[in-house]
């Protein structure tokens, strides 16, 4: 009788928890867009913000070179990238407002309309530093699962929205886990891979860890790459006026 007592307790407290299990509500696969957007809070933070970028370019044959940049961005949609090093190119600054960008060299006095996808420096364009996220230029869709570096990552396809941006095409993988970004391909709009890209250096950045470098290497060159490093973010407040052609002479 106590034999027979608890196997009918075992049985029944297999059926509960299988009953249980069969009811329980599966975590739903994130959407591409949202993928997107948490892995760009995985780059930078959001609303109004200040940041260092140190780049250190490295072109087979010319050796190394380092030039330091300020970047402020209000939103996404306006940005001011300052030059602060070398000496030389002290002063150069970049203003993006939504899908315009302007060059301000102190040699001319009056800021010329440039192009996202223009070289600034090494292998990193104008909008590599004056756009910071890929949700508002892109439309993703999901490629494939894939595995970088043994981790388990989605692999997207990031089509543009509008032709002001630096890429026209993007492959991007991102951590499934932590939504970081893990690598990227960059293509020209006639589909040819222009450039890759690697993420690393996780770090706690305004209460929230973050990748703070990025590594892009030449498509067809592998020895010509930048290697970007991000520091120093500060949450601030800017007038729009700090984001007006006017100032750049300041």
């Amino acid at each position: 009788m106590k034999y027979l007592l608890s196997t009918i307790l075992l049985f029944s407290t297999a059926l509960l928890t299988f009953s249980v299990a069969s009811h329980a509500t599966p975590t739903p696969t994130p959407t591409p867009e949202e993928i997107v957007k948490l892995a760009d809070e995985s780059r930078y933070p959001s609303g109004q913000f200040s940041f260092s970028v140190r780049v250190t370019d490295n072109d087979d044959g010319e050796g190394k070179k380092e030039t330091l940049y300020q970047v402020h961005t209000k939103n996404s949609n306006q940005s001011l990238v300052e030059t602060k090093s070398p000496e030389r190119l002290r002063g150069r600054k970049l203003l993006m407002k939504k899908q315009e960008l302007w060059m301000y060299l102190p040699t001319l006095k009056k800021p010329t309309r440039v192009g996202f996808e223009q070289r600034l420096t090494g292998e990193v364009s104008n909008g590599d530093l004056a756009r910071t996220n890929f949700a508002d230029d892109y439309k993703p869709r999901f490629l494939a699962d894939d595995i970088i570096n043994q981790k388990p990552c989605y692999k997207l396809l990031l089509t543009a929205t509008n032709k002001d941006v630096a890429y026209r095409k993007v492959v991007y993988w991102v951590e499934k886990k932590s939504f970081f970004p893990i690598q990227v391909n960059f293509y020209a709009i006639s589909g040819k891979l222009l450039k890759t890209g690697k993420y690393s250096k996780i770090k706690l950045v305004l209460d929230k860890k973050r990748v703070t470098q990025l590594i892009i290497q030449d498509a067809l060159q592998g020895k010509k790459q930048s290697r970007l490093n991000y520091f120093n973010f500060v949450k601030t407040s800017y007038d729009d006026s700090f984001f007006s052609k006017e100032s750049l002479s300041d």
